[in-house]
């Protein structure tokens, strides 16, 4: 029995890849004005590399469910939502500690860095709902 795919995942989803390149964008003009230019090509640059890199190895090792059927399938979908929730607490709680308490170019590292925690939201909208079949011979 197959439920239903939750609202913000599928909003995650159909944003995919493209929030992270308009944070990286941003963050890349906010970086020229406020840090050095090398700076603010490499942080923006690396971070939406990162984010990217993390959702495809997140999906890989998630993906080992959809061949071993390692949880039941509803535990595995619980699982996906629950990654996805930590993902944003700790999104929000290190985009708010870099502006709240740290100041310099040690603020702009970790307040653009903070978008790789979506790239496990990412890959978990992603996989949620692929499911383990078993096959018969």
């Amino acid at each position: 029995m197959l439920s239903e795919k939750p609202k913000y995942l599928l909003a995650t989803q159909k944003l995919g890849l493209k929030f992270p390149l308009v944070w990286c964008v941003v963050t890349l003009i906010l970086g020229f004005l406020t840090q050095d230019i090398t700076t603010a090509i490499f942080i923006s640059l690396a971070s939406f590399l990162v984010t990217w890199l993390t959702c495809k190895i997140a999906s890989f090792f998630f993906s080992f469910h959809e061949h071993s059927g390692i949880l039941k399938n509803h535990v595995y979908d619980n699982v996906m939502k629950a990654i996805w929730f930590i993902s944003l607490f700790c999104l929000v709680i290190n985009f708010s500690k870099s502006i709240l308490f740290q100041s310099g170019s040690e603020a702009f590292l970790s307040s653009v860095f903070s978008i790789v925690y979506f790239g496990f939201m990412l890959s978990a909208s992603n996989r949620w709902g692929m499911h383990f079949v078993e096959k018969r011979s």
